[in-house]
Order: C-alpha cells, then sequence, then structure tokens
C-alpha cells in the first residue's frame, strides 16, 4: 500500500509539474499577445487621429470649393458674327493708325 501511495504522490507531482509548466508557458503567451494588443492599440488610435485630420481636410476643401462654385461669374458667349465685325473694326482701326504713324 505504501507503494501504491508513492505511486500516487508521484503521478500528482508530476502532473502538478506539468500543469505548473503549462501555466507558466500561458502566461508568457498571455503577455506576449498582451502586448501585441497594447501595440495594435496605439496604431489604431494614431490612425483614428489621421482619419479625422483628414475628415477636417475634406470639409475645409468642400467648404472652399462651395465658396468657389458661388463666386464663379459666367461670361455671356457672343455671337461668332458680332466677334467677327468687332475683330474686323479693331483691324480696321489698327490699320489706320498704321497710316498715321508712316504719314508722321
Amino acid at each position: 500500500m505504501t507503494e501504491n501511495l508513492t505511486n500516487l504522490i508521484s503521478d500528482i507531482r508530476s502532473r502538478s509539474l506539468e500543469l505548473a509548466g503549462r501555466l507558466h508557458t500561458e502566461r508568457a503567451q498571455h503577455e506576449v499577445l498582451q502586448g501585441e494588443i497594447n501595440r495594435i492599440n496605439e496604431q489604431l488610435k494614431a490612425e483614428q487621429a489621421l482619419v479625422m485630420q483628414l475628415q477636417q481636410e475634406i470639409d475645409r476643401l468642400t467648404d472652399a470649393l462651395a465658396e468657389a462654385q458661388n463666386k464663379v461669374v459666367e461670361i455671356p458667349v457672343a455671337p461668332k458674327g458680332r466677334n467677327a465685325e468687332e475683330i474686323n473694326a479693331l483691324v480696321k482701326e489698327i490699320e489706320f493708325c498704321i497710316e498715321k504713324l508712316k504719314q508722321a
């Protein structure tokens, strides 16, 4: 019976050492994973700050675009015939001025 008791104690001891080893391994793994979580959370905060900054820039540019669109002044396009007439009148006036300069 003593031998059975010794074997039982030895078996319990080996299992408890095995469990202690597993516990140590799991704690080490937990620390590694916790460090990874912390690193990823910091990265997430940085990315969220960047997103917020970019959103503010988008809002600013959208406001600037809306303001610029409100300031656009449409210039009516003159008919082509009228432009040609104006060009002919300017050409005649320039030719007249050149003739006057030649005479002077």
